[in-house]
Order: C-alpha cells, then sequence, then structure tokens
C-alpha cells in the first residue's frame, strides 16, 4: 500500500514528494536507525516493543514508514487488534503510554495520517489511536484524559532523597530505618512477579495482562530491563518492573502484596529505583501515565512529580466519536467489580484472554 501527498514546500521537484509504505520484517534495521535520530522517540517506537507485542499477543502489524526522496522522513507504529466485543481498532501503540507518529515535520506527519485512515477504511477498523508524548499535528480529534510524570533524576543519593517533598521524604526515610526492610534487583523470579503484579490489578478490578508479556519483555530487552524487588523479613512485598531507553528508566510494571503500604514499600522501592538509576548514570526517571483524581495520580505527586497533560489524538473510521476505553468509564463498573472479586487464578486466566483481545 503507497499513497503520495504533496507536502507544503512550493514547487514541483521530484524528492518534494512523500512516499508512505507498509512496514515489513526487512525494514528493521532502516526503521531503528530513523528512530535513533529522533531525540522525542520513545521506549514504545523501536522495534524490540514491536516484538514484544506480537510474540505476547499476535496483533496484526499495520505499521508504516513515510519516505522522500528515497530518505526516511517518518515512521508510524501501527497494530490491529480486533475482537467480538470491541470489535476492529488500530493502535499506536498497544500496551504504551505512549507511540504515535515519530515525523521530521508535519508534512510526513499528514502523509502518514492519510495513510493509516486509508489501512482504517481497508480493514473496517472503527478508528486509529495515536498515543503521543508530544502531537506532531493539530487537527485530529483528541483526549487529555493522561498525564505524564517525568522529572529529572539528582546527580547522587542525597539528591534523590531531598528533590521528594517533605511529607514523603519523612516516609522514605522511616522505611529506610526499617531493619526489616531490604530491596535487590534482579533476584526475582517472574513467576512471583506477575503474582504480584495480579493482585494489585485485581485489587483495581483491571483484566490482568498474561505472564508471558512479562517473559518476552525479558528475553528481548536483556539488560535495559530490571526488576526492583523489596523484602521484608524475606518475604517479597513489592517490585517494579522498569525499561530503560536513552538516558531515561521508566518504571512501568509493578505489584504490591496486601499490607505493603503498612512499611512503606512503594515509597521505599521507587527511592531506591531513583538511587539505582542515578548510580547508573542515568539523566530522567518516567514515571508513566496516570488519569487525573486516582492514588495513582496522587502518590506520584507526593513523590514531587509534576503532571504533564498527554495529547492521544484519533482517526475516525466507522467510529462517530473518540473512544472510552478506561476505567473512568461508568459502563465498565460491572466489570471491575466482578474482576476485583474472582479467585487470582481465575481473574489470569480470563484477564489474559480479554487482554489480547482488547485495545488495551
Amino acid at each position: 500500500m503507497k499513497t503520495k501527498l504533496d507536502t507544503e514546500t512550493p514547487g514541483p521537484a521530484p524528492d518534494a514528494l512523500i512516499e508512505v509504505e507498509a512496514f515489513d520484517p526487512g525494514m528493521a534495521g532502516i526503521w531503528d536507525a530513523y528512530v535513533a535520530t529522533r531525540p522525542e522517540a520513545t521506549l514504545f517506537h523501536g522495534q524490540r516493543w514491536r516484538e514484544v507485542i506480537l510474540r505476547t499477543f499476535r496483533h496484526g502489524d499495520r505499521s508504516l514508514v513515510a519516505r522522500r526522496g528515497g530518505q526516511v522522513v517518518g515512521v508510524l507504529p501501527l497494530f490491529e487488534v480486533s475482537s467480538f466485543f470491541f470489535g476492529t481498532s488500530l493502535i499506536s501503540v498497544p500496551f504504551g503510554v505512549y507511540g504515535g507518529l515519530l515525523v521530521d515535520d508535519r508534512d510526513a506527519a499528514r502523509a502518514l495520517v492519510e495513510a493509516a485512515g486509508k489501512v482504517a477504511r481497508e480493514r473496517k477498523a472503527k478508528y486509529v489511536e495515536l498515543r503521543h508524548l508530544e502531537s506532531p499535528i493539530e487537527d485530529l480529534p483528541a483526549t487529555d484524559l493522561y498525564f505524564t510524570f517525568i522529572a529529572d533524576v539528582p546527580p547522587d543519593e542525597d539528591g534523590c532523597l531531598q528533590r521528594i517533598p517533605r511529607k514523603g521524604r519523612a516516609e522514605v526515610r522511616k522505611a529506610i530505618a526499617d531493619p526489616d526492610l531490604s530491596f535487590a534487583i534482579d533476584e526475582l523470579d517472574l513467576k512471583e512477579f506477575h503474582r504480584l503484579f495480579s493482585i494489585n490489578k485485581r485489587k483495581l478490578g483491571s483484566p490482568l495482562f498474561p505472564s508471558s508479556l512479562f517473559w518476552h519483555a525479558r528475553n528481548i530487552y536483556g539488560e535495559d530491563v530490571s526488576v526492583l524487588s523489596v523484602k521484608r523479613h524475606g518475604e517479597t512485598i513489592a517490585a517494579v518492573m522498569s525499561f530503560i531507553h536513552r538516558d531515561t528508566i521508566m518504571p512501568y510494571y509493578s505489584g504490591t502484596a496486601p499490607g505493603a503500604e503498612t512499611y512503606r514499600a512503594s515509597n521505599y522501592m521507587y527511592y531506591q529505583l531513583m538511587v539505582w538509576a542515578s548510580q547508573r548514570g542515568l539523566k530522567h526517571f518516567d514515571f508513566g501515565r496516570s488519569r487525573e483524581n486516582t492514588g495513582a495520580y496522587s502518590f506520584k505527586k507526593h513523590q514531587g512529580f509534576e503532571p504533564t497533560q498527554l495529547r492521544y489524538d484519533y482517526i475516525l473510521n466507522t467510529a462517530t466519536e473518540v473512544p472510552s476505553l478506561n476505567p473512568s468509564n461508568p459502563k465498565y463498573r460491572l466489570a471491575k467489580k466482578a474482576f476485583s472479586s474472582m479467585p487470582i487464578w481465575m481473574a489470569q486466566k480470563l484477564g489474559s484472554w480479554l487482554v489480547k483481545r482488547a485495545p488495551f
């Protein structure tokens, strides 16, 4: 599939035309080489995240590449998600808080939007969702439901403590002084990590992710993914899986045992992760996205992170309005209640089945 779109640059020069083509695996090297040139590229634009999604969920890859005069000027990671419950949609990118258009200029962005709209029509998708960290295009329908939290990593351990506001810092000091608390890097079995993660998701009434997601992430990202775990009396009570992208650490999946908050396990865990990132010379700590007026949003602010609103853009095809597939939607209240009351084993099986068929 190829489309052409005249740029806004005057003149009929051949290299002023933008050509968009469907991605194929043989372009992987070219894709990552382009992503490496873009300072705004995120963890979710690279081929490794594509591999995690394909191996875990088997979604159809509809990614697009834009060229001008033979040179890559933009990419759009794009996956087709289909189910009986939600219909068909195109997501950039599934299970990522960012993604979306990565381009040299607005002309490349418009060419990719036009091509993505064509794919949506061909695949009879309801919509295309572009999860932008920074949106390069202004005239698409959008939602501003989510906020991201990104801060600089201090150069030393004391700086990591001092950057936390006074009340949060007091909690961390108490946790540090607790002789029964300890932490470790990459010592936790992924089966145990998935159990803790499942406990958290079930408590929130959210569908649980399959354990294969974490296995594939570890195998594909290698040294660029780590699990920090917190123990009390030898029992793991909290853990977080973090990804490293360039000079940024991104704690992305986490879980805590019941009662862990009594021992300030989360405060301690994220402080120790910040210290570890500082010791590795990383510069930025990306706390991911949260919805306003949620516990996660409040916790991140309590740790000294300031929210920045995210913009998710949409190309509507058969859908007549921007979708609202999120926990804030009242229509999912009964489903949340059902998941939160299930035994862990049942929630894991049903959740794993559901998330492979939902545009998450």
